[in-house]
Protein backbone atom coordinates (compact mmCIF):
# COMPACT_ATOMS: atom_id res chain seq x y z
CA UNK A 1 0.00 0.00 0.00
CA UNK A 2 1.19 3.07 -1.10
CA UNK A 3 0.70 6.34 0.98
CA UNK A 4 1.58 10.11 -0.09
CA UNK A 5 3.50 11.03 3.31
CA UNK A 6 5.53 13.74 4.26
CA UNK A 7 8.99 14.11 5.16
CA UNK A 8 8.36 15.27 9.00
CA UNK A 9 5.59 12.52 8.94
CA UNK A 10 7.77 10.07 8.04
CA UNK A 11 10.12 10.91 10.36
CA UNK A 12 7.55 11.24 13.15
CA UNK A 13 6.25 7.26 11.99
CA UNK A 14 10.33 6.06 12.30
CA UNK A 15 9.80 7.28 15.98
CA UNK A 16 7.23 5.32 16.55
CA UNK A 17 8.81 2.56 14.80
CA UNK A 18 12.01 3.16 16.70
CA UNK A 19 10.28 2.48 19.60
CA UNK A 20 8.21 -0.32 18.99
CA UNK A 21 11.41 -2.50 17.97
CA UNK A 22 13.04 -1.35 21.05
CA UNK A 23 10.39 -2.63 23.29
CA UNK A 24 9.82 -6.32 21.19
CA UNK A 25 13.19 -6.69 21.16
CA UNK A 26 13.80 -6.09 24.86
CA UNK A 27 15.99 -3.52 24.83
CA UNK A 28 13.83 -1.16 27.05
CA UNK A 29 11.41 -2.21 30.22
CA UNK A 30 7.77 -1.89 29.59
CA UNK A 31 6.98 1.00 32.06
CA UNK A 32 9.97 2.78 29.58
CA UNK A 33 7.98 2.39 26.66
CA UNK A 34 4.40 2.92 27.75
CA UNK A 35 6.04 6.57 29.15
CA UNK A 36 7.66 7.07 25.99
CA UNK A 37 5.50 6.17 23.83
CA UNK A 38 2.02 8.46 25.37
CA UNK A 39 4.89 11.27 25.39
CA UNK A 40 5.95 10.75 21.69
CA UNK A 41 2.35 10.56 20.97
CA UNK A 42 1.33 13.82 22.64
CA UNK A 43 3.66 15.60 20.76
CA UNK A 44 2.70 14.21 17.52
CA UNK A 45 1.07 17.24 15.89
CA UNK A 46 0.25 15.09 12.90
CA UNK A 47 -1.66 12.80 15.26
CA UNK A 48 -3.40 15.31 17.72
CA UNK A 49 -4.87 17.08 13.68
CA UNK A 50 -5.70 13.77 12.27
CA UNK A 51 -4.10 15.14 8.85
CA UNK A 52 -1.96 12.28 7.84
CA UNK A 53 -2.92 9.37 6.21
CA UNK A 54 -5.85 7.95 7.69
CA UNK A 55 -4.48 4.50 7.47
CA UNK A 56 -1.67 5.15 9.66
CA UNK A 57 -3.23 6.86 12.01
CA UNK A 58 -5.82 4.41 12.72
CA UNK A 59 -2.93 1.93 13.44
CA UNK A 60 -1.58 3.94 15.82
CA UNK A 61 -5.09 4.34 17.36
CA UNK A 62 -5.39 0.66 17.59
CA UNK A 63 -2.02 0.84 19.08
CA UNK A 64 -2.83 3.84 21.65
CA UNK A 65 -5.90 2.09 23.26
CA UNK A 66 -3.52 -1.17 23.37
CA UNK A 67 -0.59 0.10 25.22
CA UNK A 68 -4.41 1.78 27.24
CA UNK A 69 -4.92 -1.63 27.99
CA UNK A 70 -1.85 -2.95 29.47
CA UNK A 71 -1.88 -3.61 33.17
CA UNK A 72 1.29 -4.65 34.70
CA UNK A 73 2.01 -8.28 35.88
CA UNK A 74 0.90 -7.30 39.52
CA UNK A 75 -2.77 -5.59 38.49
CA UNK A 76 -3.13 -7.98 35.76
CA UNK A 77 -6.41 -9.70 36.03
CA UNK A 78 -6.91 -12.35 33.33
CA UNK A 79 -10.60 -12.25 33.83
CA UNK A 80 -10.99 -8.57 33.24
CA UNK A 81 -11.66 -8.21 29.71
CA UNK A 82 -10.07 -4.45 29.58
CA UNK A 83 -7.09 -5.38 30.39
CA UNK A 84 -3.85 -7.40 28.75
CA UNK A 85 -0.40 -8.62 29.81
CA UNK A 86 2.71 -7.78 28.41
CA UNK A 87 2.84 -10.64 26.48
CA UNK A 88 -0.22 -10.06 24.83
CA UNK A 89 1.13 -6.38 24.17
CA UNK A 90 3.85 -7.94 22.81
CA UNK A 91 2.11 -10.15 20.51
CA UNK A 92 -0.22 -6.99 19.65
CA UNK A 93 2.56 -4.45 19.06
CA UNK A 94 4.29 -6.90 16.80
CA UNK A 95 1.07 -7.16 14.43
CA UNK A 96 1.04 -3.51 14.48
CA UNK A 97 4.78 -2.92 13.60
CA UNK A 98 4.50 -4.84 10.93
CA UNK A 99 1.61 -3.09 9.31
CA UNK A 100 3.38 0.30 9.54
CA UNK A 101 6.72 -0.61 8.20
CA UNK A 102 4.87 -2.18 5.42
CA UNK A 103 3.00 1.51 4.84
CA UNK A 104 6.10 4.17 5.15
CA UNK A 105 8.20 1.82 3.29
Amino acid sequence: MSTSLTQMEKIQLRKYLYLLRAFLNNEIAVSVFETSFLQLRREDIHWMASVSDNGIYRILDTLFLDVDEYAPDELYDERDQFNISESELKRRLGAHLVLLEELIS
